[in-house]
């Protein structure tokens, strides 16, 4: 009989976390919903802007250390 009350505590508990979870997902998705971007009839709509990807230097990798027998090289084959 204790296993059948522990087995109840839980789903209780695991039934508050789902609701809260639920609750604080649609607090989150009503702001997100209520907000349309409609333009105005008669209004051209605003061009987007163009964003520039951030150019980085390419890496150069050092290149491999040069293989002085046969024995680096079959190591290499593993």
């Amino acid at each position: 009989m204790k296993e059948q009350s522990h087995k109840s505590e839980m789903r209780a508990a695991l039934r508050g976390d789902f609701e809260r979870l639920r609750a604080r997902r649609e607090d989150v998705a009503a702001p997100v919903a209520a907000t349309p971007t409609v333009a105005e009839p008669g209004t051209a709509p605003e061009p987007l802007q163009s964003v520039e990807p951030a150019v980085s230097e390419p890496h150069v990798a050092d290149p491999p250390p040069p293989r002085s027998s046969w024995l680096d090289r079959l190591r290499d084959r593993g």
